[in-house]
Formats: C-alpha cells, sequence, structure tokens
C-alpha cells in the first residue's frame, strides 16, 4: 500500500495517509486540506507542489489539460515519424 507522510496543520503531528483513501485535495492559500473516504478530513501544511511530487514518487498519474495536450503533441510526432517512414523516393525500394 501506498502512503503520503504529511504534517497537520496547526498541531503539527504526522499523517500517514494511504493513497486509496483520498478521495479529493484541495489546495487552499495557507494550508491542503485532504478529505478521505470516510468522510473525514485532514489539513496539512504541505502545498501544490509537494504533494503532486509525493504522488508522482509512487508513481501515480495526475491528468490535467497541461498533461493531455502534452500526451496529444507526442501522438502526433509519433505519427509523422511513422507516416516519413513509409514515403519513399520513387529510386528507392521498400525493403
Amino acid at each position: 500500500m501506498k502512503f503520503l507522510e504529511l504534517t497537520g496543520y496547526g498541531n503539527k503531528y504526522k499523517h500517514l495517509i494511504a493513497l486509496r483513501s483520498i478521495a479529493d485535495i484541495s489546495f487552499e492559500p495557507t494550508y491542503t486540506h485532504i478529505s478521505l473516504n470516510n468522510g473525514n478530513g485532514v489539513n496539512v501544511i504541505e502545498n501544490e507542489e509537494e504533494i503532486t511530487d509525493m504522488i508522482r514518487y509512487q508513481n501515480c498519474d495526475i491528468v490535467g489539460k497541461e498533461y493531455l495536450e502534452n500526451l496529444q503533441a507526442q501522438i502526433d510526432a509519433y505519427e509523422e515519424m511513422e507516416a516519413d517512414r513509409y514515403a519513399l523516393d520513387k529510386d528507392e525500394l521498400p525493403f
């Protein structure tokens, strides 16, 4: 099981939160609120960059608009390479 070690906002207690128990994460100006599947919530001091780095370290993906745009650009580049691969000059043999 994968956990995040986070520091509580206010009391500075350490919390180990299982990734699969997280329902929602909201990034507020001075703290981050993590809603859990059981209805409870935890406020922590770690910011968006720190939490997303922890999640990515666990080999989890965070998908947003920028991620999808980068993925589409990679797909387009791959398709263009494949098209160029089969574009032969008239004097070239295909093997």
